[in-house]
């Protein structure tokens, strides 16, 4: 970027004024002066340098921030649309990005260490040389219209921006497809034609009203900013009322006479005014009342006008900027959330905040990411412990990235989701958090897993999984010594139930005894179908007598639940075997003592419990 300098030193300036004023002609001689006339021009002088110092300050604000919204366009590389490519001072390519290879025709591997200039049609290959040397030796950037030809590929028209990096770097060559992108390459050159006006002209006029008499004097570059001659403005502040824009004239008449009445003291204010020729420009009106009278009302207020059109330019170019970055942002289907380096949000796409919104949550910026999964996500210690050290690993360029080995399911229970972490190669250490939503390959695989693991018919626990549970569960017992009890469970007479009302009866008795012994069982037991009427039950810490006396309540549960069948009800009993881990070496050996006590319950009358110790 190119900005206007100063001159460079006080007398550099007072030979430049002196210029200036034998230029004008007709100057009056300060002796001619009377002290009034003097001290009106020493306050017009001093105003004008305030204003001077106000509208660098305000300059450069414009321009951090216009350099800031550039600047953050570089720093998210590889997900820009806009090819980029560094080179380095013989001309090849050192780095670049996916956008830039695929304008190029080739991988990036393949890419890497040719020359970017043989890309470029042998036509143009002179004037791309002149733009790099150019942006080199003036340090400004060199934008351009260049044609790449690639062997078997049709000519590609692209606009070319070249920024001279440094001796080490290289240049940077940035590069947008214009044959399908006509409107973004006319918004982009207006867009820089808007930044060069803004950063090259400042319009700044002084005002000064008596506003007993109604009497406005006015530096005459206003006049000619608007297209009038200053007999065209009249002398009263309505006459320079008329020019105000009628949106903008209701909030600049209240805060005047709010300083008139003494209700304030000073104004600013940026409004629209009307050009001769019906244009619309912007200034930044400022005032403030420098004499009341003695019962507060203001008798004279001085200020300035600042033509701030091109700093209104800019500011919409920057929010189409930042509109257009979110808009391709928000057209990722991924849920997408960037992080400072400390982890807090800093931005999230339209697909985050969309599955944020179905699941119960939001992300407000400035959020710790791990705490919100930790709120809204099922994630025990080991995946919360897994998640820290790889956000770390990556922050500190130990990791090119980090993906979580197994989906997370957000605590609504409807989703679930991987999660990836990708650097974002920058001073703030910024990152790039995707999730992507796995949701119905997660339910697929939960079902069939409940498939394989439950039994269709009663929703007891399959024999083979069962079984597994078993295994772990004995051998975690065994290791911190803690107390199992093991039941055997089988129906009386179930043949003559099915014989008597059908095996569609025997069916919803087998359902119906799985339901009542559950609604007898704890959160931590487990109950599984070995095989036809015969059921076991797994009693995890559980001691003797916790054993029988859950034992006993599910023998007392079954008697008092028939199972009704159309509009019958069908009553029935259980056996129940128990068996306590006491010197078993497998869980096989447990479930036959379990199976031997079983069989001395059926021979000793049924629906009682029998156990493999001996005190009951």
């Amino acid at each position: 970027m190119v900005f206007r300098k100063n001159p460079p030193d006080i007398e550099s300036m007072r030979r430049l004024a002196t210029l200036r004023l034998s230029e004008r002609g007709n100057v009056p001689a300060v002796a001619d002066l009377d002290i009034k006339q003097v001290q009106h021009l020493l306050e017009e002088l001093e105003i004008h340098q305030i204003e001077l110092e106000q509208q660098n300050e305000q300059l450069n604000t414009a321009r951090a921030q216009l350099e800031q919204a550039l600047n953050h366009g570089n720093e998210l590389y590889d997900f820009s649309p806009v090819g980029s490519v560094l080179i380095n001072t013989d001309g090849a390519i050192t780095k670049l990005n996916l956008s830039g290879a695929q304008l190029l025709g080739a991988e990036r591997a393949r890419l890497l260490g040719s020359k970017l200039g043989l890309y470029v049609a042998k036509a143009q290959r002179a004037q791309f040389n002149a733009m790099l040397a150019h942006a080199r030796a003036e340090r400004e950037s060199q934008t351009g219209e260049l044609l790449l030809q690639i062997d078997g590929l049709l000519p590609l028209s692209v606009q070319a921006k070249v920024v001279w990096i440094g001796t080490t770097m290289g240049w940077q060559v940035a590069l947008i497809d214009v044959s399908e992108r006509r409107r973004l390459e006319a918004q982009l050159r207006v867009s820089e034609e808007r930044m060069t006006l803004a950063l090259s002209a400042v319009g700044d006029w002084v005002w000064d009203w008596q506003v007993g008499p109604d009497e406005l004097t006015m530096s005459p570059g206003y006049t000619e900013m608007l297209g009038f001659s200053r007999k065209d403005l009249g002398r009263t502040a309505s006459d320079l009322m008329r020019f105000v824009h009628p949106d903008d004239k209701p909030q600049l008449t209240k805060i005047l006479q709010d300083c008139i009445s003494g209700a304030a003291q000073r104004y600013s204010l940026e409004h629209r005014v009307l050009g001769k020729d019906g244009s619309t420009k912007w200034v930044l009106a400022r005032g403030a009342v420098v004499q009341r009278s003695d019962d507060g009302k203001a008798l004279r207020l001085v200020g300035t006008l600042v033509d701030i059109s091109n700093k209104k330019l800019i500011e919409a170019e920057l929010l189409a900027a930042a509109q257009f970055q979110q808009a391709v942002f928000d057209s990722i289907s991924a849920q997408i959330v960037v992080l400072d380096h400390a982890g807090c949000i800093l931005q999230t796409n339209a697909a985050w905040q969309n599955y944020a919104s179905q699941c119960g949550y939001s992300a407000p910026l400035g959020q710790d990411y791990l705490a919100l999964l930790a709120r809204h996500f099922v994630l025990d210690p080991v995946i919360m412990d897994a998640l820290v050290a790889g956000m770390a690993a990556v922050v500190a360029g130990e990791a090119l990235h980090f993906r979580l080995a197994d989906p997370v399911q957000c605590s609504c229970g409807s989703y679930w989701f991987t999660i990836k972490f990708t650097p974002v190669h920058d001073a703030a250490n910024r990152l790039v958090v995707t999730h992507e939503d796995v949701s119905e390959l997660k339910r697929a695989e939960l079902a069939s897993v409940a498939l394989a693991n439950v039994d269709h018919l009663t929703g007891a626990l399959s024999r083979q999984h069962f079984m597994n549970l078993a295994d772990q569960e004995m051998a975690r017992s065994q290791r911190y010594e803690l107390p199992l009890v093991v039941l055997m469970l089988d129906l009386d007479h179930f043949k003559l139930v099915n014989d008597g009302y059908g095996h569609a009866a025997g069916d919803a008795v087998l359902k119906g005894f799985v339901q009542t012994a559950k609604s007898v069982l704890r959160e931590s037991d487990v109950i599984g179908r070995l095989g036809g009427e015969e059921f076991a039950v797994l009693l995890p810490n559980t001691t003797q007598q916790g054993g029988i006396a859950l034992a006993n309540r599910i023998l007392e549960s079954v008697r008092a639940s028939p199972v009704a069948v159309g509009d019958q009800r069908i009553a029935y009993s259980v056996s129940i075997g128990a068996g306590y881990l006491d010197k078993q070496k497998t869980f096989a050996e447990l479930l036959g003592q379990c199976d031997e006590a079983l069989y001395q319950a059926k021979h000793a009358g049924r629906d009682r419990l029998q156990s493999n110790w001996q005190d009951l």
